[in-house]
Formats: structure tokens, C-alpha cells, sequence
């Protein structure tokens, strides 16, 4: 019989000093017995950040562990946040596949998605509707120019910005830094060309356009967000990998938002910019040993991405 993963996290809730009961709902990955098997049925395997990827025969699968990371630094696990993550990534390719080419086909239980297998273009696209994370930190900084974007004066913190900007940065391996780059930049360096950054831009202002009117309707707002994309054989550019959940994206309550600005206050914020806060308030910012993050806290962005998870699929998750 099914269980809701709301009461999951209530029992969890009850039980946080009970690391047996925790490990119980917390999947880390795939065990290097794991990875062998695979391996022997002919699958290639990648370790990211947080997902595992198998390719076979044209098509791969992606697997979404429960690890959680900030600063490009794995900072602990969340139980069956690869569940949520997933169904939202579902949700959204599902959606946006009615109007823009993705690599989607499939759902494949819990924790996976089947997808065609592209060759990634090496670049996270990330779309700014807002003055937040390190644009904010950069703006407050003096900087008017970020990632080839020019910025007007008098931007407050959280203000929306006057149009959405697109601010690249480099696709780095795993738990290494991604870095700022541009446009320009990117066409210079070959990872795409001229054209096909045009057409990587235009797909990506449409894709944050239609999420943030979906969330809109929900009571939130997308205020930034990050996308790949890949080619596939003959060159045709789609959307992958994971899209509008609350590790890629910042979403924050529309009903507060602007009584919160005029205060100079942050939004209410339904993504783990409360856990990175909580690591800047501990000194840690991606350099030097991770300090261990409560499980309170932990349950706390488990049961805000579920949120987002059964508003959006309009019903209860269970496993």
C-alpha cells in the first residue's frame, strides 16, 4: 500500500534524532554494485551533483538521488526529495513539450525520467526575472554589467527587473564551480555558435514566460532559474535535464511579495535559499569543511518542495 510522503515527513518530524528511520527514506545514489550491474548490461554511467545518468541504445535514464548542495558543494541528504524533484521535472518537461522540443518520452517510476540521449551543450542558460542570489550580490557590489548584461541604477534588493535577462555560466563536472560567462563569450569559446545561442535564448525567455504564468496561478513567483539544452543527431536544439523545481529555480510567495519589498524585507521563499542562508550565517560559502544543517531544517525544504510538488500534479505524493 502506498504511503503519502507528507506523512512520512510527520514521522520523521517525531523521530529527527532517529538516523535509522532517516536513512530508511533517504536514497544517496546508485552503490559501485549498482553502477557494475549497469555497466554489464551495457549501460554508460554518469555521477552528477545530483542525479545518475545511464545511456543506452540512443535513449538514457535520469535518476534523482536525495542530495542536497549549495555553492557547488554537497551539503547533506533530504528524504525523497529525488521523489518531488522528480515529479515536478516530469510536470514541467510534460508541459513544455507541448510547445518546444525537449528530450522527454517518459515517466519511469518514482525516482526516474526516460529521455533521449543529446549531446549537452555546456552551458547553464539562467533566466532573471528579479534582483536575487548573486546578481543581487554582484548589483549591491557597484557591478552595472553582469555576464555581458548592462543593469539600470536604483534596483532594490528582490525588485523585479525591468525585463527578464538571460546571465550564462559555464557548465563545470560535478561539485566543481560553475563560473560567470556571456553570450559573446560562449560563441567565442565554441561551445555554440552565433545562431544557436539565438535559438537557445529565445527558447529559454519562452520557457521562463510560460512557467511564470503557471506559477503565477498558483500564488508564486519564478524569479529566476536555470536550463540546459542539448542537440540531438541532426543538430536540433532541445530543452533537458531538470526544470522549474525549487533546487534550479527561486520562488517566492506573490501574496507577500510586494508589502515584504517596501519593508526592505526577502520574500517568502519556497526553494532552499533558507538553507543557503543558513550556511552564510554559518560561514560557509563553498570553501572550508560543511557545517551539518539541522534536520529540522532539512524537513522544513522537504515539505516546501512538496508543496510545489502536489500543487502543481494536483494531488498527493506517495511512494
Amino acid at each position: 500500500m502506498a504511503t503519502l510522503l507528507r506523512d512520512i515527513y510527520q514521522e520523521l518530524s517525531a523521530n529527527t534524532a532517529n538516523s535509522r528511520l532517516w536513512k530508511t527514506h533517504v536514497w544517496e545514489g546508485p552503490a559501485q554494485s549498482d553502477i557494475i550491474s549497469w555497466e554489464s548490461q551495457g549501460f554508460g554511467v554518469y555521477q552528477g551533483k545530483i542525479r545518475t545518468i545511464l545511456s543506452r541504445d540512443g535513449r538514457i535514464q535520469m535518476l534523482h538521488s536525495d542530495r542536497l548542495t549549495a555553492f557547488d558543494r554537497h551539503i547533506d541528504y533530504v528524504p525523497l526529495k529525488g521523489v518531488i524533484l522528480t515529479a515536478i521535472t516530469k510536470f514541467w518537461l510534460e508541459e513544455i513539450s507541448k510547445t518546444l522540443p525537449t528530450h522527454f518520452i517518459e515517466g519511469l517510476g518514482p525516482r526516474a525520467i526516460l529521455a533521449e540521449s543529446l549531446h549537452p551543450i555546456k552551458t547553464e542558460v539562467v533566466v532573471r526575472g528579479y534582483l536575487a542570489g548573486s546578481l543581487q550580490r554582484a548589483y549591491q557590489s557597484g557591478a552595472r554589467v553582469f555576464c555581458g548584461v548592462s543593469l539600470p541604477e536604483g534596483l532594490k534588493p528582490y525588485a523585479r527587473l525591468p525585463e527578464p535577462i538571460i546571465t550564462p555560466t559555464t557548465k563545470a563536472a560535478a561539485f566543481e564551480r560553475d563560473e560567470n560567462t556571456s553570450a559573446e563569450d560562449l560563441v567565442k569559446r565554441g561551445v555554440c555558435t552565433k545562431e544557436e545561442w539565438d535559438k537557445i535564448s529565445t527558447m529559454a525567455l519562452k520557457i521562463f514566460s510560460l512557467g511564470s504564468q503557471i506559477y503565477a496561478g498558483k500564488g508564486w513567483i519564478l524569479a529566476d532559474t536555470k536550463y540546459e539544452f542539448g542537440r540531438d543527431q541532426n543538430g536540433a536544439i532541445k530543452l533537458i535535464d531538470e526544470i522549474h523545481t525549487p533546487d534550479s529555480s527561486r520562488l517566492w510567495k506573490m501574496d507577500t511579495y510586494e508589502a515584504l519589498l517596501q519593508e526592505g524585507l526577502p520574500p517568502e521563499m519556497l526553494d532552499k535559499e533558507n538553507v543557503r542562508r543558513w550556511l552564510l550565517d554559518h560561514g560557509f560559502s563553498g570553501a572550508g569543511d560543511v557545517p551539518a544543517v539541522p534536520r529540522t531544517l532539512l524537513l522544513d525544504l522537504a515539505r516546501t518542495y512538496l508543496q510545489v510538488a502536489e500543487t502543481l500534479v494536483g494531488k498527493p505524493l506517495a511512494i
